[in-house]
């Protein structure tokens, strides 16, 4: 029997070019998600072998949507294929409990041979990740974004690109007000003041780029 796959992410494009690709190579798409909290609900109805989760969709987004499923199902296999290929995005997911990052600029075969170790048992990250992060782990700075919750984290991204409270609000499907607080709670943990100092350290840790 043909191993059960959901897939969850925003653009049906990409879905279509999974579910493709997969299907191919002889899984079974069991389902598939264009949101976070979606992807909670058909992985509750479905329990499928494993998820491909993308870390930018609406609503709580993927970062978030992983540690849910994680809390609910100790034993879920979840990918995460993302356009993010900065290391920090990577280990962020891995101390949420994804069982592998690949990026959506590796090849099909990266993406594969990914779900395939994952599968069974084991756990995948693309390697230029796999290096960054492997040196990371002889840094003596530690990296204080760590001590974000995922919520708190997209927030934080958020606030880094220049999004305002309404338009973060929006995109994550909470209140104003919630929106608010949170971004006190990172000012608060990341010992910042203000918004410039926020993204002044969102673009030392990898996070957003300078403005040209």
């Amino acid at each position: 029997m043909a191993q059960k796959i959901l897939l969850a992410d925003d653009h049906a494009v990409v879905r279509q070019g999974l579910k493709t690709l997969l299907e191919q190579a002889g899984y079974h798409i069991v389902a598939e998600a264009e949101s976070g909290e979606r992807a909670c609900q058909l992985w509750q109805e479905h329990h499928p072998d494993m998820a491909l989760l993308d870390l930018d969709m609406p609503g709580i987004g993927g970062l978030e949507a992983l540690q849910r499923i994680q809390m609910r199902d100790a034993n879920a296999r979840v990918l995460i294929f993302s356009m993010h290929d900065d290391n920090i995005y990577a280990a962020r997911a891995m101390q949420a409990g994804a069982r592998g990052y690949v990026v959506k600029t590796d090849a099909p075969e990266v993406l594969l041979e990914a779900i395939k170790q994952i599968l069974r048992g084991g756990r995948y990250i693309s390697h230029d990740l796999a290096q960054h992060l492997a040196m990371d782990r002889f840094s003596l700075e530690k990296n204080p974004v760590e001590i974000l919750s995922p919520r708190e984290f997209e927030v934080f991204r958020r606030i880094a690109e220049g999004k305002s409270l309404t338009e973060i609000s929006t995109q994550l499907h909470i209140g104003y007000k919630t929106a608010a607080n949170v971004q006190t709670q990172v000012r608060q943990k990341l010992g910042v003041q203000t918004t410039g100092q926020l993204v002044h350290l969102a673009i030392r840790m990898g996070i957003t780029q300078a403005s040209e």
